[in-house]
């Protein structure tokens, strides 16, 4: 009776089951319902009937089936698409991601389409960017990109994709990747036959060129592309962008008259199709006539600007720009009012029209565009500055508010810093913070306050390489745990930045946002009050803003001795109207405004004879004059007594500052009176203190590297004589390794250079092209992105004796983007490197010359400048060119360094004593069993 009734329930299942499948529309229909669904209206009702029933279908469709296919792909697509026109981004992005794991998982088994996978790709990389996790979403469009540009159908995605890439390169500032995208997606279009889209990359590649200096070019894409579209009615809106930016192209070109021509024809075909960014193309023109000095024309465009905007930002930027003008003009309170107006726009709740007010800087954390607020402090600061230069009243507090509202603009540099995760992005604002560092040190200057210089001097030092470097080796040790948190706190904050500002959110709903926003920065205020404990050299890395006082690094690093000269640290900074010198000594702190004229001058003279022999020659007295010229610009204003070592901070050019002579006509060089070293920054001094040799050494002494012979597909002269120069060196030390001929190969330095506290290098090397400078071994290259991070370096000394190690691509801001300052940045403290071609057998002989002295017990800088006197004493005239000395430097920490290692002497005692204890007990054997036979 029992097995009966369990037959009869499992019957009415299974006819349950059979009933529940027979009512489950065909493949066909659900497909045709997704149309439908798909076909309701945009408007706030249609977009929320969409959404219940798509969530629906899906629903049923689960039921129904268990493989997804391209049709179950559409509906999560069209999901996706409905919460990200409502400006939901976070359930748009998560649909979309669902699409994505679809393919090529078991649950996909049917065939999806590719062309379906770009659109995926493209769209998720669309809603990533509107919620501004740029990083992610740029991944995605490349991912659209290579995915559509192989497949018919996808060629539509992988084109709509180009633009955002284009665009995503660009503000990062890498122009030569946003060309290459611009140029890919032009070619698609046009396989496509898409004149609106061309004409779009058209526009773009002429940005790019224009912010490469590249006008001609600029001006040539941006004709192509108004000839495109001037005649499309649909498309005037993008005609009259277009106009406007060749406006602006021209008058970069010098062509002002016709840039206003332009700029015009924009602004009045803007007017006529009511262009929703109107004001935009009068504030262009307000710039125009604000540049030709015509102030109160200016003043006209800007105040009709603001009576059109509704954006609070663009508002913001137009109180910007009437207090620039009304400063041009002399009214200052009026301008500090306009400026004032401005920072009370943005988001932040700060509503203070005091003109001395100014938000906390942790206040502005929260504020998602924080470029518009940084352009309003330093144009305000800037205010104050001129204010304080023209009047005579109130002088020193009108600098005062002018140093404190540059303290502002600087602090929201750090926090912009960390929010930026592309090298490419801290350069571009590197860039655009520079002028606010020259008026911050004039501001110092003219209230003689040398602490405030030294911080601007400090935080000028871009951080760019020593981030990029520091963050990628620190990131390595981060916990698993803690670099997730890291990125998801990052995101969080990103994300709901962009919707406290949203304009589709209501005044209860970014409320919401605000406060939620509040509590994420705080709890990454913990995370990373935490990793100052856990982890402080990321902490240090990552997000120590920290710059040491005058005093403490008086202390640290200046601080005399009675066997050593005294030290003298000087930091230059080359702006585009000032250059200022900082000088530090034990006992005193000397800030002066240089000649910047005559330092163009004398540089100009002096800098394209640096890396040849003939021409300096040929050009002797010129190179004497020139060289005479910088040392009266650049070191004799601060009247240092000769002997003072000196510690040199430089900024633009990377100079060699030994071969300065004192005298205009005789070749009284510089480095006959004082060691010099150099570092990048004082503060990256102090980061490489902990890094001092302790009582026991970390291992082995001297690594020698000469590769000798390059295989011939890299097209480089063979090393003669470099096997010799490395074995002569061994002398100097107690077990030494090397490397030569085929063991110098890349892997075997990667695998042997970490162990030794002195590495030297001969060979040759590419520090000259765009990209990373690299050294080359005897199988193959070494690239300063390949240096291995992950591993702790004992060394203490890394000397590079080839082509060009110091000197490398220039980004202005950043100093040389060289070998040397990557090994600093691995915490090898201390480099000798060369700054140009240094002939082979100059090398081996100064090479062997500097060893002999820091054999002694030198100290580097000391030990180098004896060599080089030595080399000035004993050679030719010809040999005594700067040419042949001058362009080896040492860069970073000058104390000495050992050349036999205590591991290598404890090694040799403990082998001695080893023996005599073995003597010893044959000995008191011999002796027992004499006085015992038995």
């Amino acid at each position: 009776m029992k097995v009966a009734a369990v037959w009869v329930g499992l019957m009415i299942l299974c006819g349950l089951c059979g009933l529940t499948k027979a009512a489950c529309p065909d493949r066909n229909s659900f497909s045709l319902d997704l149309q439908k669904i798909s076909s309701i209206s945009y408007d706030s009702t249609g977009l929320t009937q969409q959404r219940t029933r798509l969530h629906a279908w899906l629903k049923r469709w689960e039921k129904c089936y268990e493989k997804a296919d391209s049709t179950y792909i559409s509906a999560l697509n069209q999901l996706a698409y409905v919460y990200n026109f409502t400006y939901d981004y976070q359930p748009a992005i998560r649909y979309a991601t669902q699409a994505i794991a679809l393919y090529g998982s078991t649950r996909g088994s049917l065939r999806l389409k590719t062309s379906d996978y770009a659109k995926t790709c493209y769209r998720l990389g669309v809603y990533l960017d509107a919620a501004n996790e740029t990083e992610k979403s740029l991944s995605f469009l490349l991912k659209a990109f290579e995915s559509g540009k192989i497949h018919p159908d996808g060629i539509r995605w992988a084109s709509a994709a180009c633009p955002y890439i284009t665009y995503s390169y660009y503000v990062k500032g890498d122009f030569e990747q946003a060309l290459l995208y611009a140029s890919q997606g032009e070619h698609l279009a046009y396989m496509l036959g898409s004149d609106i889209q061309i004409s779009k990359l058209f526009e773009q590649k002429a940005q790019v060129l224009q912010s490469l200096g590249r006008f001609n070019e600029a001006k040539n894409a941006i004709e192509k592309a108004i000839l495109l579209v001037r005649y499309d009615a649909d498309n005037q809106e993008s005609h009259a962008g277009q106009e406007r930016l060749l406006g602006v192209i021209l008058q970069e070109m010098g062509d002002q008259k016709n840039g206003l021509k332009h700029l015009q024809a924009a602004f009045k075909l803007a007017r006529l199709h009511q262009n929703p960014n109107l004001s935009d193309y009068a504030n262009a023109l307000g710039l125009h006539f604000y540049r030709q000095k015509n102030y109160q024309k200016a003043i006209s465009y800007f105040k009709e600007a603001y009576q059109i905007n509704k954006s609070q930002y663009s508002k913001s930027v137009l109180f910007d720009h009437l207090g620039l003008a009304s400063c041009a003009l002399g009214k200052f309170d009026e301008a500090l009012r306009y400026h004032q107006k401005g920072l009370t726009q943005l988001s932040v709740p700060f509503r203070d029209t005091s003109l001395t007010a100014l938000p906390r800087a942790a206040t502005i954390r929260s504020e998602p565009q924080k470029e518009y607020f940084l352009l309003l402090v330093q144009d305000k600061a800037a205010t104050w500055l001129t204010y304080a230069r023209k009047t005579s009243s109130h002088k020193k507090f009108k600098l005062q508010q002018a140093l404190h509202t540059f303290m502002l603009a600087d602090s929201m540099i750090d926090f912009m810093r960390w929010e930026l995760s592309g090298e490419s992005s801290k350069l571009f604002w590197r860039k655009k913070t520079r002028t606010m560092y020259e008026q911050a040190l004039e501001t110092c200057f003219l209230l003689n306050n040398t602490e405030a210089a030294f911080h601007f001097f400090e935080k000028s030092r871009a951080v760019l390489l020593s981030d990029k470097l520091n963050e990628l080796n620190a990131a390595q040790r981060l916990s698993e745990d803690d670099s997730e948190q890291e990125k998801k706190l990052s995101h969080r904050i990103r994300f709901l930045q962009n919707e406290v500002n949203s304009p589709g959110n209501s005044r209860q709903i970014r409320q919401k946002y605000e406060s939620e926003l509040l509590n994420t920065l705080f709890e990454q205020e913990k995370f990373i009050k935490r990793l100052e404990t856990t982890n402080p050299q990321y902490f240090r890395y990552k997000y120590d803003s920290h710059i040491i006082s005058p005093r403490a690094f008086q202390e640290q690093s200046l601080k005399p001795t009675s066997t050593l000269p005294e030290s003298a640290y000087l930091s230059y900074f080359v702006g585009d109207s000032s250059l200022f010198g900082l000088c530090i000594q034990s006992h005193d702190i000397a800030l002066k405004r240089l000649d910047l004229e005559k330092y163009r001058y004398f540089l100009h003279q002096f800098k394209p004879l640096l890396i040849s022999r003939n021409a300096q020659n040929k050009q002797f007295t010129q190179l004497i004059s020139s060289s005479s010229g910088l040392y009266e610009c650049l070191l004799k204003p601060f009247g240092l007594s000769k002997g003072t070592r000196l510690i040199i901070s430089p900024d633009g050019e990377f100079l060699p500052f030994g071969a300065f002579s004192l005298s205009p006509t005789q070749p009284d060089f510089l480095i006959r009176h004082h060691a010099i070293s150099y570092v990048y920054s004082a503060r990256f001094l102090e980061k490489n203190e902990s890094s001092a040799t302790s009582f026991w050494p970390p291992g082995p002494s001297f690594l020698g590297v000469a590769p000798i012979e390059f295989p011939s597909a890299m097209n480089l002269a063979s090393l003669s004589g470099s096997d010799k120069a490395i074995t002569a060196l061994n002398s100097h030390f107690h077990f030494p390794k090397n490397l030569i001929g085929k063991d110098a190969s890349r892997q075997e330095f990667m695998n042997q250079a970490q162990h030794f506290q002195i590495v030297q290098l001969i060979t040759h090397a590419d520090a000259d092209s765009l990209e990373a400078p690299t050294l080359f071994f005897a199988d193959s290259t070494l690239a300063l992105s390949d240096l291995p991070g992950g591993k702790r370096f004992q060394t203490q000394l890394m000397v590079l004796s080839a082509c060009k190690t110091g000197s490398g691509t220039y980004q202005r801001g950043e100093g040389v983007f060289s070998f040397a300052r990557g090994f600093l940045a691995l915490g090898i403290p201390s480099t000798l490197t060369t700054l140009w071609n240094v002939e082979n057998q100059t090398i081996y002989e100064l090479n062997q010359s500097f060893y002999e002295h820091l054999a002694t017990g030198l100290p580097l800088d000391i030990a180098l400048q004896k060599a080089q006197i030595a080399w000035l004493t004993g050679n030719s005239r010809s040999n005594q060119l700067p040419f042949a000395w001058a362009g080896i430097v040492l860069i970073g920490q000058t104390r000495p360094v050992m050349t036999a290692s205590f591991s290598d002497d404890w090694f040799i005692l403990i082998a001695l004593g080893f023996i005599c204890g073995l003597i010893w007990g044959i000995k008191r054997y011999i002796s027992t069993r004499k006085t015992n036979p038995g």
